[in-house]
């Protein structure tokens, strides 16, 4: 009893969000994204750096075998500041139109703006 109880325990430690709904799977990996550096981006005027952030975020999706569901949720971990905040503004205006937020349409709002 008191080895499934560790057990237990031990799961619980290491998958906090196992209660909640999707949560789980939806950042399954985020720790293995992390492992690989990605780069922050903090917004601004800057067109050349929000490319080469794309590319280098593409670049560990490809060697992590990234799968689609989760890309938009790993890359748009890694703006920070003004970026961040123009992020969650436009995620909530897409909710808001019923648009489906693919990485690809990431990649388009972002690049626009």
């Amino acid at each position: 009893a008191i080895v499934d109880a560790l057990q237990a325990l031990a799961q619980a430690i290491g998958n906090p969000n196992r209660g909640e709904a999707g949560g789980a799977v939806e950042y399954q990996g985020l720790d293995r994204f992390q492992r690989n550096n990605p780069p922050s981006f903090n917004g601004g005027y800057n067109p050349d750096g929000a490319q080469n952030w794309i590319r280098e975020i593409e670049k560990i999706f490809r060697v992590m075998a990234c799968p689609e569901g989760q890309k938009v949720a790993f890359g748009t971990y890694t703006p920070v500041e003004e970026a961040e905040y123009w992020w969650e503004n436009t995620r909530q205006c897409l909710d808001d139109k019923g648009q489906d937020v693919t990485w690809d349409v990431f990649k388009r709002v972002f690049l626009e703006k």
